[in-house]
């Protein structure tokens, strides 16, 4: 009787043993952040010094972040945080997660004030402007070779040259653009308020040299009876050229693609891995051309709509991506991706 009791009270302790054992694992198998699955972005709209800069992690079961900006700041240790770069050059951003994984990225910023210099136009103009008058209107750019002006009445480009005359047709506020050597990418704009045309009074009427007009019986007309007018049988004779619809001229705008950058191009993509995106949320980057060729991992020749179906529903990692952009549309024509499929716990090349 004793030796059985000894042994339940062995199996019984062994197994509760066992099953914390189990527990504690589980728990450390989700905490756990896999160092080759890290998922961190940096975004910054024209990559030049003075411009907030965005850093955003979303690496899974990551509890604590230190970035390392690289020029010398304090360690930030929040998620998802902003910084700003007093000098351009090349800086090392360094991410640590929970203390283990530590992830390194280059970052390219130029001089904001050269930028301004060299690339983007300022427009000069007339300090009052009005309705119906001739506006002068002139830019001061260094190599620019092409303009494109807009005027903010809805007529899209109407002018080419360097220093255009345009009249303006209604009152009120006005965004006037100038884009220079097709390059959408720093577009000068200028606000300016347009007056409505002043109508000027008249000088008063001078009664002493007004002339009264004649009596009406002047202007009378003989009496007699009424006659046909000869003009009525001639006009029936006369042919009546058929009217033609005129249709008027129109420049049909050049589609343009909305900014979009490789970093958020590829949360994109995971997006579609993860089942929540598919190709055609794509549309407006690609302008509605979902075939642009895509070159995978240095050797393989596919169709973007091929690509898309290919990452559906895998476990991805990205390492590198590249948009090949059309300038004037900014619509891309062309992507070079390398990224890994995780397979039974083991990352490789899909």
């Amino acid at each position: 009787m004793n030796t059985k009791k000894i042994d339940s009270r062995i199996i019984l302790f062994f197994s509760i043993i066992l099953l914390i054992a189990i527990v504690s694992f589980l728990i450390q198998f989700f905490k756990h952040v896999d160092c080759n699955d890290v998922k961190y972005y940096i975004f910054s709209d024209h990559s030049q010094s003075e411009e907030p800069v965005e850093f955003y992690d979303r690496t899974p079961n990551a509890k604590s972040w230190k970035w390392d900006f690289g020029d010398g700041s304090n360690i930030d240790t929040r998620r998802h945080t902003f910084h700003t770069y007093k000098k351009p050059g090349k800086y090392i951003v360094t991410l640590t997660i929970n203390g283990e994984c530590t992830h390194t990225k280059e970052l390219v910023l130029t001089d904001k004030y050269l930028l301004d210099k060299l690339g983007t136009p300022k427009i000069i103009t007339s300090k009052v402007i009005t309705v119906g008058q001739a506006t002068y209107f002139n830019s001061i750019s260094e190599n620019a070779k092409t303009w494109e002006w807009g005027f903010g009445e809805g007529r899209g480009v109407i002018e080419t040259s360097s220093n255009p005359v345009y009249t303006f047709l209604t009152p009120g506020e006005k965004t006037i653009t100038l884009v220079i050597n097709g390059d959408f990418s720093r577009v000068a704009k200028k606000v300016i308020y347009v007056h409505p045309k002043v109508i000027k009074k008249t000088n008063p009427l001078d009664v002493t040299s007004y002339v009264y007009e004649k009596n009406a019986e002047s202007f009378s007309l003989p009496r007699g009876s009424v006659k046909k007018d000869p003009l009525d049988d001639m006009l029936q004779y006369v042919p009546v050229a058929p009217k033609n619809k005129t249709q008027k001229d129109s420049i049909t705008p050049i589609k343009k693609a909305p900014k979009i950058s490789e970093d958020q191009f590829e949360i994109l993509l995971n997006k579609v891995a993860e089942g929540s995106k598919v190709k055609d949320d794509f549309a407006d980057f690609l302008c509605d051309d979902l075939d642009v060729p895509v070159v995978k991992n240095d050797k393989d020749l596919l169709t973007f709509s091929q690509l898309c179906a290919s990452l559906k529903g895998k476990k991805i990692k990205i390492e590198s991506i590249r948009l090949n952009k059309d300038k004037q549309t900014n619509c891309v024509k062309g992507i070079n991706i390398s990224y890994k499929v995780k397979k039974y716990l083991i990352w490789s090349k899909d």
